[in-house]
């Protein structure tokens, strides 16, 4: 893991993303007393998720399964599992859900939360992850919680982390992680 990458406020209202060409405007979000995010949502922007999908898809060659937890990683491992001609990709839920049958659960805290949570995978799953090269992709990767909690479903469900990716990583640079952007936090 590289340093911290923290920029100066300064003002700021909005922030420029630029991936390889394609730009976007994100605005500033207060998070804590004096730190800032620049807030990154991708749900419902095709063309964007798509651009990325086909750069982290090079990427990620190799993969036999994807893994991403629901909501927003769901229609960019979609993209990419097309691109490397899977048949699918699985998805850990933020639930327990009735109907599922052995779920695998795990407790993590991601960054927009003020309590744990949890994720978890319907074991009518953990066949189409045992014993396979699974990559882990996320849309952002801040503190890394949610990425640890589904290294550990996948290892519980047999199956070997080959890669991890996401779009970006905010904050701090990780060298295991695949990414297209960094994220800079602001401090007033």
């Amino acid at each position: 893991m590289q340093g911290e990458v923290i920029l100066p406020l300064e003002g700021r209202r909005f922030y420029e993303l630029e991936i390889e060409g394609f730009r976007r405007t994100l605005p500033m979000m207060k998070v804590s007393e004096n730190l800032y995010i620049a807030y990154f949502d991708s749900l419902g922007d095709l063309e964007f998720l798509s651009h990325c999908a086909n750069l982290l898809a090079q990427r990620l060659v190799g993969s036999e399964v994807l893994i991403t937890s629901e909501t927003k990683g769901v229609p960019l491992v979609h993209e990419i599992a097309k691109i490397l001609g899977h048949r699918y990709y699985v998805i850990a839920r933020k639930r327990m859900i009735p109907y599922m049958i052995d779920p695998i659960v795990v407790e993590y805290k991601p960054i927009t939360s003020n309590a744990p949570q949890t994720l978890v995978l319907d074991g009518r799953y953990v066949p189409m992850i045992k014993g396979k090269k699974v990559s882990i992709v996320d849309d952002i990767v801040s503190t890394r919680e949610t990425m640890r909690a589904l290294e550990e479903i996948v290892r519980r469900a047999g199956g070997i982390v080959y890669k991890k990716a996401a779009i970006l990583v905010e904050g701090k640079v990780y060298d295991d992680i695949e990414h297209l952007g960094i994220l800079p936090l602001f401090r007033e």
